[in-house]
């Protein structure tokens, strides 16, 4: 988040922009920040227990969660369809990532748990995002670079904390943690920031299931990851679903 910070820094200074904006929305994005913390925290912790590849369904469980508390605190109609397609999206999941549920240990089951929780942090992030971007006062750069902040801040004070160091290993981590920082964060947020002032919340939640998707091709495309037909069939459900769950007349 350090390297994300620093990177949209340099990019709002280059786009002339500053952190201007109304109280509101500030305090939104600032809660948007703690809960990104928290999520990162759950997930992590998911991937070293369960995987990758589970972690990353049960993550993206938040399209439940993000239906559900649009419906809730937003009054927001959630269609048949939309359920429909939901429901494909997450059986295209499962398809790909493959889970044994014969025989589940102690840790595997707190694997799950913090991946659950990953989804519900996840979808309240995406709300809160939501709910700042509508503000006319806010631009999708600042809006990212006032998440980093809190954000940031908030896992500096909990890695020590959990006993872990700051040390980057090696050259390659350096490369690997900037390039999350400019490409994943930077860019790849201040897309996501724009692009959801326009569409709903539960629309967007769907949407970003490609990030499983695209994951699994990137893997099999550039590390070499098998992939047979069950994998194949998988993708083609969740391209049907966000499909029909984004589909207007």
């Amino acid at each position: 988040m350090l390297f994300a910070g620093i990177s949209l820094s340099m990019l709002m200074l280059l786009r002339g922009e500053n952190l201007k904006m109304a109280r509101r929305p500030r305090l939104l994005l600032c809660l948007a920040g703690v809960i990104l913390a928290i999520d990162f925290m759950c997930w992590h912790r998911s991937i070293d227990l369960v995987g990758p590849g589970f972690s990353t369904l049960l993550g993206n469980f938040q399209v439940f969660f993000t239906a559900l508390f649009s419906w809730l605190f937003f009054k927001q109609k959630i269609s048949r369809m939309f359920m429909l397609a939901v429901a494909i999206a997450l059986c295209g999941l499962l398809f790909i990532t493959g889970v044994d549920w014969k025989t589940i240990a102690d840790g595997y089951k707190l694997g799950i748990f913090l991946g659950l929780l990953t989804a519900v942090f996840y979808s309240g992030y995406i709300l809160l995002i939501k709910a700042s971007m509508d503000d006319s006062s806010v631009s999708s750069v600042p809006a990212m670079l006032t998440v980093a902040i809190p954000c940031t801040l908030l896992l500096a004070v909990i890695t020590p904390l959990n006993g872990a160091s700051f040390a980057i290993s090696s050259s390659n981590s350096l490369f690997a943690l900037i390039g999350v920082g400019v490409v994943s964060t930077t860019i790849g947020w201040s897309l996501i920031s724009s692009a959801i002032k326009h569409i709903q919340a539960t629309v967007a939640g769907l949407i970003l299931l490609l990030q499983p998707m695209l994951a699994l091709i990137w893997d099999t495309l550039f590390f070499g990851r098998p992939t047979g037909g069950v994998e194949v069939f998988g993708i083609l459900l969740i391209l049907s679903a966000i499909y029909i769950g984004s589909y207007r007349r």
